[in-house]
């Protein structure tokens, strides 16, 4: 009896096959719809029912869809026994209500004969998805346009017990994200005006700033601003997988900085202007500019071509050497 039934299975696998490959519309019928989404709770669903994966609004990071599926150890004893398909442009929009619908079907298998099973379905074309011993690969991504991804499961073949009705799938639903996030920069300019025109260069490279925000891969970059308007700014940003990295870099003006490092009791002059004050970066323009230190009866000069966009610090040093003098 198990001879014969597995070879009508066989010649009904062949032939589901031969369908599965011709992508056509086709009417048909579950027992329930079940709508589950990426929350990783766990849904039951039994053979003939249909599951609708909601995937989130935002798909900027998600590559796939993880099903991990736990089989009753019934079923597993009756191997090829059970199918499942992956739906295209199904309608009506599948809710619990609705048990006819009607769809294009792109891909079907045989469920394995293994107590835990692990599908991966991608939801972006052009995705590679490496395949392992544990883990089995839908090879073509389905139409996500209506915001789910459309799973059945229907019996393969007859001559199977009774309990198998009242037996369920455990299913848990995962995303799997792209090893990406995104960088948004915001500036602060030195006036609060509009930001004036700037470069961005990503590790070394120019990128383009997109108001969405630069996509990076996950990990440490180093982040540069250029500009003839401002000082060039760097910083070292870590961006976190399938997560939004905001970033506010604040600019400085290029007027020449100079700081002065002297003594408190230090007279100074700038450009024949007495300090009060150097506590700060003193700002100047660009050009030639005279220092004049004088502490008791010494006094020193010192001149610095300033540039914009440098900075620059001025230290006056008092040293005192010791030497031995010689014994006669």
């Amino acid at each position: 009896m198990m001879v014969r039934s597995l070879r009508i299975f066989i010649l009904s696998f062949l032939f589901f096959t031969f369908l599965g490959s011709c992508i056509y519309a086709e009417s048909f019928r579950v027992h329930n719809t079940i709508i589950i989404d990426m929350s990783e709770n766990s849904a039951k669903a039994g053979i003939n029912d249909c599951l609708y994966i909601l995937l989130p609004e935002d798909k900027t990071y998600l590559n796939a869809i993880e099903l991990e599926i736990k089989i009753p150890k019934l079923f597993t004893e009756w191997p090829y026994s059970i199918m499942y398909y992956i739906y295209n442009n199904i309608s009506p929009q599948p809710q619990e209500a609705i048990i006819d619908y009607r769809g294009e079907k792109i891909h079907s298998n045989i469920v394995p004969s293994r107590l835990t099973w692990v599908l991966q379905i991608p939801v972006k074309k052009g995705i590679k998805i490496k395949e392992t011993p544990y883990t089995a690969v839908v090879p073509v991504a389905p139409n996500t346009e209506n915001g789910g991804v459309f799973f059945r499961f229907q019996l393969a073949m007859k001559g199977v017990p009774q309990e198998f009705d009242t037996s369920y799938f455990s299913i848990t639903a995962k995303p799997i994200f792209a090893e990406v996030g995104t960088l948004a920069l915001s500036y602060t300019t030195p006036d609060g005006s509009k930001v004036q025109p700037h470069t961005i260069f990503i590790d070394g490279k120019e990128v383009a700033e997109e108001e969405s925000g630069i996509v990076l891969s996950t990990g440490i970059h180093s982040v540069s601003v250029v500009s003839d308007y401002y000082r060039n700014e760097v910083r070292t940003v870590t961006i976190e997988q399938a997560k939004l990295t905001n970033l506010d870099i604040t600019l400085r003006d290029i007027t020449p900085e100079i700081r002065i490092s002297a003594p408190e009791n230090a007279v100074i002059y700038l450009d024949d202007v007495l300090l009060t004050k150097w506590d700060n970066a003193l700002q100047v323009q660009e050009g030639d500019h005279v220092f004049k230190f004088i502490i008791g009866d010494y006094e020193i000069i010192k001149t610095v071509k300033a540039e914009n966009g440098r900075s620059y610090t001025v230290t006056l040093g008092i040293d005192a050497s010791i030497t031995e003098d010689s014994v006669n």
